[in-house]
């Protein structure tokens, strides 16, 4: 196909370069999850004394098919991380491959983007529990005062961050959600134990009503595992009134 042709003459250019240290593909074809509506998200690493001069060289090369992101080997290391302006950008380097990695040092920065560092793990998941169960309880308040729309918004809100403490706990990152039935399948979790395809199907179903039956059925297996990988403290912070209603509402 002429698309790749020019791709291909992409990465040879690059690779002839002395001052392109790495050149990888971000979205769906970083992954191979391309489709024919598919662009080439173009990522290249150069030398720090000759960014400027790369930035404005790739923009001359932009097409509503070729996006370039221009790096210096500076910034790219510092780029997504925990607690940046950019960390939400930590989904596109997982299951990634660099086409060009002179030094060695790109593909170990692009594995070490796409994951949670091991020494966060504990915060960064007992924050974003507490977050699930916040709009869990706020989902079922909603329902107590007759309130349906704000329950779903609030639930929808919850599964957000009750997929950030799933992956999380096996130190990894949520993937975008065109991505999620795929990773589930082809990465299934370690540390979460319920099947891939009878999550999806809650996922969906809270999504689509919010049941209650189904949240507190989600919020119990949630729980039960949490606290086995010891994050008690976390549930046990919580007034005992508010986990009596997210274990006990009924309509």
């Amino acid at each position: 196909m002429k698309q790749d042709k020019i791709f291909n003459e992409f990465i040879e250019e690059a690779e002839n370069d002395s001052n392109v240290i790495g050149f990888f593909l971000g979205g769906s074809r970083g992954k191979s999850r391309e489709t024919k509506f598919s662009d080439y998200d173009i990522q290249v690493i150069v030398k720090d004394k000759v960014a400027s001069e790369y930035k404005a060289k790739y923009k001359n090369k932009i097409t509503p098919l070729y996006y370039f992101a221009i790096f210096s080997i500076s910034d790219f290391r510092k780029y997504a991380e925990i607690g940046s302006s950019f960390e939400w950008d930590r989904a596109s380097f997982t299951h990634v491959k660099a086409i060009i990695d002179k030094t060695g040092e790109i593909q170990k920065l692009i594995n070490e983007k796409g994951k949670i560092p091991k020494e966060k793990i504990k915060d960064f998941v007992s924050g974003h529990l507490d977050g699930y169960i916040n709009y869990l309880y706020r989902s079922l308040k909603c329902f107590r005062d007759g309130n349906p729309i704000g329950a779903r918004l609030e639930a929808s809100r919850s599964i957000h961050i009750c997929l950030d403490i799933i992956f999380g706990l096996d130190g990894r990152i949520t993937p975008y959600y065109k991505y999620l039935e795929w990773e589930l399948k082809e990465y299934p979790l370690k540390n979460f134990p319920m099947k891939s395809n009878e999550l999806i199907k809650i996922i969906l179903r809270i999504l689509k009503d919010a049941d209650i039956k189904i949240q507190q059925k989600l919020f119990r297996i949630i729980e039960k595992t949490f606290r086995k990988q010891g994050y008690s403290y976390v549930f046990d912070n919580w007034e005992a009134d508010a986990i009596k209603l997210i274990k006990n509402f009924r309509k």
